[in-house]
């Protein structure tokens, strides 16, 4: 790899004078051949005893495994006979319920003498309850009048009357309300009506102490513990447990077996007791059809009992054959354990190494000393064109375009690793070369790298060096920031275009529509002469042409504002409900022509806010119009008003109109945008009211939503948060008077 040398074959040992002869003719010895045979037998002999044990453990420790697992299988079954059993009295006891004249009336004694039987035939159960619809208790099993409790709270209830499975579901331990002081594990069916719909619960109350019980007897006298639980980990049954300890209420706290447990359907583990901390062998199985989990554990100290003591006995005859030649085996053993960890070593090494540079997606080159190519991986091939075989070494100016070679060879002559360097442990984007010809911007980090391990010296002495490059292609990012320039560009230019345009507008459009607007009023007074009617009307549509223009070339550059965020809010103190019963005087002539009944229905007491009258009340006015506008003859809009549970005030515009089709909703508040955009379209507008109405409400920082079906209505909601409602008799919100204070403070 350039890199490291390969490691290479060591020549044959050659006998030396001295010490090195005398280790030469030992080795050839039959003394020595029988001590190394020796050493061998102690090695082979506590080789076996070593696996025996571990064999020998390892099989005990399978047997407690098996038995966890054939506990499990068999209190699974447990568990799936007494749901299949609740289940099938599910069954029974709701076609009774259905067919039964007295089934959906309470206080029957014929259902609760059923009920009652029905309990006693299966052990666990503690009663059986029919809830209505309402969430009230129809039948009860303990008596034939059964309380009158509201069970809407249940999560067996929510669960049955928001979905439409009918299947068994089985709910975490609750406190009963009936019997007091008890605990109980709820199964629910959901009751419908002959339609299908939503008609009830009933439910089995199982009791954990009886079910826990019949789980112990299944046991078989076994020691270790036995858990029930539900898929997301919530324990129903864990017996047997000390009652001066934390009972285990959920598998969560005992995290080894839970995550066994989501990460699998069944299996085994080592894990410890969360209450007492006790290592334990875990069976765990989940139940089939049924949301259920079991666990069982057997003690590993008494699973292991057998395999200890037949351990020590084993482990004190390994210990004396070894003691006999320890020395010897220990000198022989720990010499060629560290040749072989060393050779182990540095093949890892090696496969790592080369393993890393195939798999980069960057292209890798290093080079000696003197710049020859050393090595060249896959991402590097298929960047420059060239194959491994033909670059090595080669000088790596063939990478760079001609016009930088003579500056890298320049480099590299006088590079002295004393000194430093500017692009050592830099990253610099350069051109580089293909084998085509062509070339590409790149990006390039070098470092360098000594084989030996050694450091630097001061006068750059010491081993072999090389320069590693990784490298990366950037023409796409550098093609993307062309692009990213040039289209910000473009945008700021249209941008400043349309402010230029706007300004440039709004004087030329209000001076002649303010002087249309004044002249038709003073024709309106006539006063220059008397006119006739058609004349008058002609001056009064004259006016409300020039207002209605004049009204849409300032709600454009309201929008224009608030885009550039130079729109400044004039707040005071206002009385909303009075802005309201202006707003709705400036629709009324147009809802009676229109034939639309306006209904206020504000609530007293409404507080004053602080916000800025012109923008509220263009607001209100905006959904006002609208609601008018979109609401046929006949039809009504209402005006109403509440605070919120966080303090909020809200406003309500709900009218009885055409509504908002789905698809449109998204584009709702988007400037110029209507839900008929057709040229034969029926309703006037240019699309810039709830488009501004929502960034003013968003400018006080309030909100502006909308619900609405298609052919019933609209209602448009708006609302202040709570530090705008200003209290009776001061003169600005708390939170601006107390951020006044502590700027005085």
């Amino acid at each position: 790899m350039g890199i490291s040398d390969p490691v290479r074959e060591a020549d044959p040992p050659r006998p030396a004078s001295g010490l090195g002869e005398w280790l030469f003719h030992m080795l050839g010895s039959v003394r020595f051949l029988m001590m190394a045979s020796g050493a061998a037998f102690i090695v082979v002999v506590n080789g076996l005893i070593g696996y025996g044990i571990w064999q020998h453990r390892g099989e005990s420790v399978e047997a407690a495994e098996r038995s966890t697992r054939n506990l499990t299988r068999v209190l699974e079954e447990q568990a799936v006979r007494t749901a299949a059993s609740v289940n099938q009295l599910f069954d029974d006891l709701l076609y009774v319920l259905d067919v039964h004249p007295e089934g959906r009336k309470g206080g029957s004694a014929a259902i609760y003498d059923h009920l009652r039987r029905r309990r006693d035939a299966v052990g666990p159960i503690n009663g059986l309850v029919v809830v209505d619809e309402r969430g009230m208790i129809l039948h009860h099993s303990v008596d034939t009048n059964p309380p009158g409790l509201d069970l809407t709270d249940r999560p067996y209830f929510a669960v049955h009357r928001q979905g439409k499975d009918g299947g068994l579901y089985i709910g975490a331990p609750m406190p009963s309300r009936v019997v007091p002081g008890t605990q109980v594990i709820p199964m629910s069916r959901r009751w419908d009506r002959p339609d299908g719909s939503f008609g009830g619960v009933v439910v089995a109350m199982v009791s954990p102490l009886q079910l826990g019980a019949s789980f112990e007897t299944m046991r078989l006298g076994l020691e270790g513990t036995v858990t029930l639980a539900l898929s997301d980990g919530t324990v129903l049954v864990h017996r047997p447990w000390d009652e001066k300890d934390r009972p285990l209420k959920h598998l969560g706290d005992w995290r080894d077996v839970h995550a066994a447990v989501q990460a699998r359907d069944e299996g085994t583990l080592e894990t410890v007791q969360p209450s007492d901390g006790r290592p334990s062998i875990a069976g765990f199985r989940r139940v089939h059809d049924y949301p259920l989990t079991v666990v069982t554990t057997v003690p590993k100290d008494e699973a292991l009992a057998d395999w200890r003591r037949d351990s020590t006995v084993w482990a004190l005859m390994g210990l004396a054959m070894t003691i006999v030649i320890a020395v010897l085996t220990w000198y022989v053993e720990r010499q060629q354990a560290r040749r072989d960890q060393d050779q182990e070593t540095l093949a890892r090494a090696s496969r790592r190494i080369r393993g890393i540079l195939t798999s980069m997606v960057d292209a890798v080159v290093t080079i000696d000393a003197r710049g020859r190519i050393e090595t060249f991986n896959p991402a590097a091939e298929r960047m420059f064109g060239y194959r491994e075989a033909e670059v090595v070494g080669q000088s790596v100016g063939i990478l760079i375009p001609e016009t930088f070679r003579m500056d890298h060879d320049r480099y590299m002559s006088g590079y002295r690793p004393d000194v430093g360097s500017r692009i050592i442990g830099n990253d610099r984007e350069v051109l580089a070369l293909r084998r085509d010809g062509t070339t590409f911007p790149m990006n390039l980090a070098v470092s360098e790298l000594r084989l030996d391990g050694t450091q630097k010296d001061a006068d750059g002495s010491g081993g072999p060096r090389v320069f590693v490059g990784v490298i990366r292609d950037i023409t796409k990012r550098k093609q993307q920031e062309a692009e990213i320039l040039a289209s910000k560009s473009q945008a700021e230019m249209a941008n400043r275009a349309k402010s230029e345009f706007l300004a440039n507008m709004s004087h030329e459009l209000r001076t002649p529509l303010n002087a249309i607007i004044g002249f038709s009023e003073i024709l309106d007074s006539e006063f220059f002469g008397k006119l006739n009617e058609r004349q008058k009307s002609c001056a009064k549509d004259i006016h409300d042409s020039g207002k209605h223009l004049l009204d849409i070339v300032n709600a454009v550059l309201d929008m224009s504002k608030i885009e550039s965020g130079r729109y400044e809010l004039t707040e005071e103190v206002i009385d909303p409900g009075e802005a309201l019963a202006q707003c709705l005087m400036m629709v009324r002539d147009r809802a009676q022509d229109n034939g639309v009944e306006l209904r206020n229905a504000l609530a007293g007491g409404i507080p004053n806010v602080w916000v800025d009258r012109r923008a509220f009340k263009q607001v209100i006015l905006n959904l006002l119009s609208n609601a008018v506008k979109f609401t046929p003859t006949g039809g009504s809009v209402t005006v109403s008003a509440g605070i919120g549970e966080d303090g909020s005030l809200f406003l309500l515009v709900t009218d009885t109109g055409i509504g908002i089709a789905k698809e449109f909703m998204e584009h709702l508040f988007q400037p110029f945008r209507q839900a008929d955009n057709s040229a034969s379209r029926q309703y006037e507008g240019t699309g810039l009211g709830l488009s501004i109405s929502k960034n003013f409400m968003e400018l006080h920082g309030g909100s502006l939503t909308c619900t609405s079906e298609p052919g019933v209505g609209t209602t448009m909601t708006v609302r202040l948060p709570a530090g705008r409602i200003v209290k009776p008799g001061a003169a600005r919100p708390l939170a601006m008077e107390t951020a006044a204070a502590e700027r005085g403070s």
